[in-house]
């Protein structure tokens, strides 16, 4: 385990934490209903704050943080426009961001898994876990009802 490997499993981390807050921006902004666009924008901002948490502990163990998201999740936010654009908005913004939070949660749970990962760095994504299976259930939830 070395500072290095860590920052390296958490920018992979800060990445899709900012695809993630990307999406749901993309998400509200889609949106017909109100109540969504608020779930929407309230999340983005959430994943906003777990993505400077993880910055700050990268930057704490010497490590660049990333300031982009992936290439990967500018392919998904295209295909959430022309999803939107044929689909009823709720529902895409929805599906959308339920591939998206699959993502993230395997990507964090990759990540505690890893030994490579410092016991400082598990610390600050363990925070994270539980609030993410909770925004889960919620999205699975919304694409119930939508």
């Amino acid at each position: 385990m070395t500072n290095e490997n860590s920052t390296k499993i958490l920018n992979n981390v800060l990445e899709t934490l900012i695809d993630s807050a990307e999406g749901y921006e993309k998400a509200a902004e889609v949106a017909d209903r109100d109540t969504f666009k608020q779930f929407f924008t309230r999340r983005a901002i959430s994943r906003r704050a777990m993505a400077a948490s993880v910055r700050n502990e990268i930057v704490g163990l010497g490590g660049k943080p990333e300031a982009d998201g992936t290439i990967l999740a500018s392919a998904h936010r295209v295909f959430m426009k022309l999803s939107a654009a044929v689909q009823d908005n709720d529902e895409a913004a929805i599906e959308a961001v339920d591939t998206g939070e699959e993502h993230l949660r395997k990507k964090m749970d990759d990540a505690m898994e890893n030994d490579d990962l410092l016991a400082a760095g598990k610390a600050v994504l363990g925070k994270f876990l539980g609030e993410l299976r909770a925004d889960g259930r919620l999205i699975d939830h919304l694409e119930e009802t939508t």
